[in-house]
């Protein structure tokens, strides 16, 4: 896609941008330490917008990802059509261990990269401020639609926080699936396991076919905490995993039980020495056809790209359902979050909307092989079942049950006991009994 438009589209998007400039009258923030401005005058905008004149972008992608590439040249295309200059600065992956310090003192950026997983601690950390004016800005050169128009509700509400307010705006979609490759799968292409029952006799059906049923990547333990958090989510749907690291008298609930038997019955499906197995090499030797499936996030199919046969067709199925148990769909994103003490808070808003333009989420899918945020963007082919399963479910849940905010409970009680509760050298039943001591003694401790 060439990162410059055409004389026509140029003029059509420079007619929509004055149309967010001059019409819209959508509630935004002044920027720095100025009055609010929820629900201000178009000249408000105007005038905020023309003399902030820039927008400072810091970045957590690296400079030569797909993802930089995209925003960037959506910066260009920006600054083209406004007017306002948007300065990008790459930290890398780190960049999260230095912002919170920047913002702070004032030096920090007007806007930067965020997800779902980050919502609660951005928050507890004072970085973030709402921005639910973005969603009536209209998206330039899309007939009148607003952002919040070209956002399905489940994206939504990926990125909302706990009172329901707008805490960043997506451009990426992430879900957790169970992934198998067509090419070399063709009997479960044609029909995947709809149940837990189901799967398990895929899983002995394997076995016995002399295959790995399952490859896992043992020593990163929130892969390894896939399992027990999605048969929470199947038993006692959402809230019920985070619930465990909040009250231990969570631990009770007999849905805990069941999903730690049911991690126990997985226990011969894995490769052999499956809890020492250093990351990447499961998940590449499922890319090479060496075991059969891999649970894992929705970036799995282009990390493994390199390792898969030139003819490999991977692709996903949600989580079993367990009977009378709940049917949600994992739901996390990523996006844009607006500084707590953005310089610049109206440029970097009206920056938002420009960035969800659909020919920028498109390359979301087809440049950055991921799935775009956006309902009418397409997923590669490899994440269009996982796609599906996001636009469809009638029940979400975020990721992990958004239980890692309780990140101290989740590091030193959880993850420790649930790679005994797979190795198997800790039963359900002590499993549940030492979950819930812990957590209390936890608690207790602050």
């Amino acid at each position: 896609m060439s990162r410059t438009p055409s004389p026509a589209a140029a003029a059509a998007l420079a007619a929509s941008l004055a149309t967010v400039l001059l019409v819209s009258s959508c509630g935004v923030k002044n920027s720095g330490n100025a009055q609010h401005a929820q629900g201000g005058s178009a000249a408000d905008l105007v005038s905020a917008a023309k003399a902030q004149g820039q927008v400072d972008y810091w970045s957590t992608w690296g400079e030569k990802e797909p993802q930089a590439a995209i925003f960037k040249a959506a910066a260009d295309d920006f600054t083209a059509q406004t007017g306002i200059k948007v300065n990008i600065k790459y930290l890398g992956r780190s960049g999260t261990t230095t912002m919170p310090q920047a913002i702070a003192s004032g030096s920090g950026p007007d806007m930067f990269d965020s997800g779902t997983d980050h919502i609660a601690a951005f928050a507890g950390q004072h970085m973030t401020q709402p921005i639910d004016g973005v969603l009536k800005l209209p998206v330039p050169g899309e007939d009148g639609k607003s952002v919040a128009d070209v956002l399905p509700p489940n994206v939504l509400k990926s990125a909302t926080d706990k009172d329901g307010k707008l805490a960043f705006v997506p451009h990426t979609l992430i879900s957790t699936a169970i992934w198998y490759d067509a090419a070399r799968s063709p009997a479960l292409a044609a029909k995947q396991p709809a149940t837990w029952t189901e799967f398990l006799a895929l899983l002995q059906q394997q076995k016995a076919a002399g295959a790995t049923p399952i490859a896992q990547d043992g020593l990163v333990n929130f892969y390894n905490a896939y399992w027990f958090y999605e048969l929470m989510m199947r038993y006692a749907g959402p809230g019920s995993l985070a619930a465990l690291g909040t009250d231990a008298s969570a631990w009770d609930r007999p849905e805990v039980l069941k999903a730690a038997q049911g991690v126990a019955e997985l226990r011969p499906y894995f490769q052999d020495g499956f809890m020492g197995t250093k990351y990447p090499a499961a998940q590449n030797d499922w890319a090479q056809g060496k075991a059969a499936l891999n649970i894992n996030g929705t970036w799995l199919p282009s990390e493994t790209r390199p390792q898969a046969p030139a003819d490999a067709k991977p692709s996903s199925f949600t989580f079993p359902m367990v009977e009378g148990g709940h049917s949600t769909v994992e739901v996390g994103s990523l996006g844009w979050s607006l500084s707590a003490k953005a310089k610049h808070a109206e440029a970097a808003q009206l920056f938002m909307s420009h960035l969800l333009r659909s020919q920028v989420i498109g390359r979301i899918g087809t440049d950055a092989l991921n799935i775009p945020s956006r309902a009418d963007a397409k997923a590669p082919d490899a994440l269009k079942a996982a796609q599906e399963s996001i636009l469809k479910a009638t029940e979400t849940n975020t990721t992990y049950d958004g239980a890692t905010a309780q990140d101290k409970w989740w590091n030193n009680v959880f993850l420790p006991l649930d790679d005994q509760l797979l190795s198997g050298t800790l039963q359900p039943a002590d499993f549940v009994a030492q979950g819930k001591k812990k957590t209390a003694d936890a608690l207790a401790n602050g």
